[in-house]
């Protein structure tokens, strides 16, 4: 409804112009206008939501966001809306009112989930929340990386640290294990990749097909992948 009334807006307001300028224009040229002004609203409204359940010292899951998540950035970062989530297979215990977890890979994994969900929390810019996160997982140590990728930012860390030691960061990760528990199907596996809320394929398919490929493939009629 709105493109057929844009559509119709400014055939009238081109012929207005053109009657009032006196030129001859012909009809072809103002269909070819159209077309060019149009063309790029087809897709810039199109957000196709990704959610990326992981552990931050899981091999599997350093490997698919250093390797799969920065060129489908890159290529269609525009389209997309990256929603980081780490926490995999941790447990949440609250003892006192604090909480008290266990991560699969051990204290070091906690520790970086926390930084990572205090990360995504305090950056409230898309692009650099997915540079900063994709830094971390990057490194050989994820869970000590933080400093320097905010360094490399040009960021100040302090917030992170702060958002840690005052209970936030458990708070936020705590979150996520709640989001993750409700998940259906339950993620029995990390990293989770969810596309549009939806259980597509497992991580492993997605690197065998390529994230990006296959985000394409399945939204062809969201986005435009044309010119990749």
């Amino acid at each position: 409804m709105i493109r057929e009334y844009l559509i119709s807006h400014i055939y009238s307001t081109a012929k207005n112009v053109l009657t009032m300028y006196k030129r001859s224009v012909t009809m072809k040229t103002i269909l070819l206008l159209l077309s060019v002004i149009l063309a790029p609203s087809l897709c810039e409204d199109a957000t196709i939501l990704i959610d990326v359940i992981y552990e931050s010292l899981c091999p599997d899951s350093t490997r698919f966001i250093s390797q799969q998540i920065p060129p489908m950035y890159e290529a269609i970062g525009q389209y997309v809306t990256v929603n980081f989530r780490p926490y995999g297979f941790a447990t949440t215990t609250e003892v006192d009112g604090s909480f008290q977890f266990e991560c699969q890979h051990g204290e070091r994994e906690c520790y970086g989930n926390l930084v990572q969900a205090c990360t995504v929390a305090y950056t409230p810019e898309q692009d650099t929340v997915v540079g900063l996160i994709t830094c971390m997982m990057s490194s050989p140590f994820p869970d000590q990386a933080g400093p320097t990728c905010f360094e490399q930012y040009g960021l100040d860390y302090q917030p992170i640290l702060d958002c840690i030691e005052s209970g936030e960061g458990a708070q936020l990760h705590a979150d996520n294990g709640v989001a993750q528990n409700n998940e259906t199907p339950q993620p029995n596996n990390v990293p989770w990749i969810n596309l549009e809320q939806e259980h597509l394929a497992e991580y492993w398919e997605l690197e065998e097909y390529g994230l990006l490929k296959f985000i394409c493939d399945t939204f062809e009629s969201e986005i435009d992948c044309s010119e990749i």
